[in-house]
Order: structure tokens, then sequence, then C-alpha cells
């Protein structure tokens, strides 16, 4: 790999943080990332070599397919751009491939704004991601790079001249006890200003008496699922403005019960979407939505790429860190304070205590260090506990604060109407 300035002979190079799988394949073969659109399926020839970083590509296909495909290694590492040289490293006219650690939907959605960024200032001749995983789709239509989705040919590393995994990225390392805002940590490892494309406000209100309002009130994480009381008090204050749409996933647990809790409290005329076939039906509904209220969750960051106009709902964590230099969503924060925790915490997800309890600080009654780990998984019983019957206390809050919670949402989108 070529890296430094044109004409120099610096070469500044380090391994990998982000562990790869290396797989060869026996036969041609064919896959498409669930979730994805068919436009981000792949396609391999036998006899040649590969490199993944999904664990669960690995397990549920590889691992499960022996006669078609051999595991060579589990932890290999590329050479790549050193961390110190990102910021002072030439890109123009260079083929550039950014090896992404993470499929969470957010955090890709603001290395899709930062990709942006990269693109207008250093003008590369190519650009590429590897492993977008589930966030393919954000990528595909952002139309900026190259997408790898679940695999990198080994002999496709040659074309590339520059490689660099954001991994080394020392803000990704702690977001699970805070979040950080990933688009300004990337813009300064790089040294570069906000792309000029996105800027930050929110599109203006149609002229129209109905609009299509958008409630996404599911995230992967029971600390930032919108309560079924919230859900139906933002149903009921926003149905005089508008058609409401209220987009669910039945492939999660929690989105099976959401609906069952949920369905004998929406009125006539609201729209239920139990599940997109792909994130790229999930981007497409964003864009179309005149205003929409998301919880902390991915189609919040969504919400970026179209400038769609709305409220952000937040418990564990800080608004303003997440929502960055964007101010198309108002954010409104559950205003909690208990023994053990006030909100916003930091927490991105449920912990586990070393006795094998799963919550949070205040659900439990402990300090944050007594919570060294996620759970490894989640059981049917764990969701629906924390779900409905004993959900986390600023999530509890949140229920009681359903009336202040719509009355937010109706003032923001009356002043957005009023300023359109």
């Amino acid at each position: 790999m070529r890296t430094g300035r044109r004409g120099t002979a610096a070469r500044a190079t380090a391994s990998s943080r982000t562990r790869l799988i290396e797989f060869a394949a026996q036969r041609d073969f064919r896959f498409r990332q669930q979730n994805a659109s068919p436009e981000s399926a792949q396609t391999g020839q036998g006899g040649e070599r590969y490199y993944t970083t999904s664990r669960q590509f690995a397990e549920r296909a590889l691992a499960a397919n022996p006669a078609q495909f051999r595991i060579l290694k589990t932890d290999k590492r590329l050479k790549c751009l050193a961390r110190e040289r990102w910021a002072d490293t030439g890109y123009r006219g260079r083929r550039v491939l950014f090896l992404l650690p993470s499929a969470a939907l957010g955090n890709n959605v603001c290395t899709a704004l930062f990709l942006q960024a990269f693109a207008e200032r250093h003008a590369p001749r190519a650009l590429g991601v590897f492993c977008a995983q589930s966030a393919a789709d954000i990528y595909l239509r952002a139309g900026l790079a190259e997408v790898f989705t679940l695999w990198l040919p080994r002999r496709a590393l040659s074309r590339w001249d520059i490689v660099i995994d954001l991994g080394h990225l020392e803000s990704r390392r702690n977001i699970e006890f805070w979040p950080v805002d990933m688009e300004a940590d990337l813009l300064a490892a790089f040294d570069l200003p906000p792309s000029t494309h996105f800027s930050g406000a929110a599109r203006a209100l149609p002229d129209t008496d109905r609009l299509r309002i958008g409630l996404l009130p599911l995230a992967s994480s029971p600390l930032r699922t919108l309560p079924v009381d919230a859900t139906a008090a933002l149903i009921a204050a926003l149905a005089p403005a508008g058609d409401i749409v209220l987009c669910l996933n039945r492939f999660q647990h929690q989105g099976v019960l959401y609906r069952q809790a949920l369905q004998e409290r929406l009125p006539a005329g609201v729209e239920v979407i139990d599940a997109f076939d792909s994130i790229g039906d999930l981007l497409a509904a964003i864009d179309g939505f005149d205003y929409a209220v998301f919880a902390d969750s991915g189609p919040a960051h969504m919400s970026k790429l179209f400038a769609t106009p709305g409220v952000a709902v937040y418990t564990s964590a800080p608004g303003a860190v997440l929502q960055g230099r964007f101010r198309n969503l108002a954010d409104w924060t559950v205003p909690f304070a208990g023994p053990h925790c006030r909100a916003p915490c930091g927490l991105a997800k449920v912990r586990q205590t070393a006795d094998g309890r799963v919550g949070c600080m205040g659900s439990l009654g402990c300090a944050v260090e007594d919570l060294p780990a996620t759970p490894t998984r989640q059981t049917p019983a764990a969701v629906e506990r924390l779900l409905l019957r004993e959900p986390v206390p600023c999530v509890a809050a949140l229920a009681t604060a359903a009336d202040d919670l719509a009355g937010f949402v109706r003032a923001d989108l009356a002043a957005r109407r009023q300023n359109a």
C-alpha cells in the first residue's frame, strides 16, 4: 500500500485494529445481507480468498457450509494507514478504501456525512467502504463509494492505494458508556470542514393542511425505546395535524410486543408499517415524511441526510452530542433524576452485573462500575420485562411525562408551521 504525499518515500502503516476473518470459497457463491436492498448483494468466485468483519456472516454462512467455505484465519489484520497520518496524507487522485468497524446505522450515517466532506476536499480517484453489512444502503443511496457489503476479495486490495481502518478512531472505543458526535470526530481526525452539501438545518414544512407524519418509537435498546404510553400520547397530539405513519419492526421481538400493546389504542386512520423490507426502504420513508418524531436511534440519524424536520426523544443519551451540528430535529430529554443516576447517563445499552442481572444503574441500584459488560444475549422474557413490565427508571419517567412530551411536540410543529 502506498501512503504519504506524492513524490515522497514516506510509508506510515499500521495493522488494522478491526479484526477480520479470512476465508476461502470452494465454488462460486452469492449472498445478500439481511435488511439490505438487492443492489447490495455480492457474488464471489470459487478458488478465491476473502476478508469479512461480520461474525454473524461467519457463523451463519461460512461455518454452516464447510463444503463450500473454509475459514482460514479468525484474527486477520490488514496493513493500513497509521492513525497519525490521516490528516497530513495526500489523497487527491488516489483510491481510498475505508474499513468500517461497526454496522450500527447511526455511526454509518455519520461516516457517510464525513465521506461527503472527504470527497469535497480531497477529490480522490475512488472511494470504497468495507464491510458495510446492514448499513450498505446508506452508502448506496449516498452514491459516493464503492460498497463491499459483506466481504472484500483479497485480490481486490491491490487496486486500492490507501486503506484506512476507522476502528483506530479513539472515540469509538467507549461509546457504550458515553456517545460521541461521530461526524465531528471523523472530521477532526482528518482535519476537514463539514460538507457543504448538508447545512444541518431543517427543510421547510410543505404548504398543506395535512402533513405526512412519521412516528418511529423503537430503538435497538430498551434504554432508548419510547414507552407505549408516550407513543399513544404522541399519536393523539399529532392526529389533528396530519396522516400518521407508525413504523415498527416485526423482525425484533420488541416490535411484535409493541404492536400488541398498542393495537387497541390506535385510532382509526393511523397507518402501521410493521417492518421495512430493507434499510433503503426505511431511508426512503424518512425522506418522504414532512415531519417525524424519533426515539434515539439510527432513523433519527438518518433524518440528517434529508433535513427531515421533527423531534428526537432522549432518555439515557445526550441529544446535543448525538445531533452534533444538525438542527433539523428539536431534542427533548426526559427530566429524570434518581439516587443512582440521572438522565442523560450516557449508556447506549443495558448492562449486566457479574451475577447476571440485566439493567442499568437505576434499575439495579448500583454504580456504573458494577456493570462490566453488555448481556451476551437477550431472552424474550428479558425483552418483555424491560419493554413493558419493568422499564428502566428514565424510560418509566418518560411514560409519566408523556403529556409534557406531547405538548413539546405540538409546540414545535406549530412554530415550524408559523415559520414556513
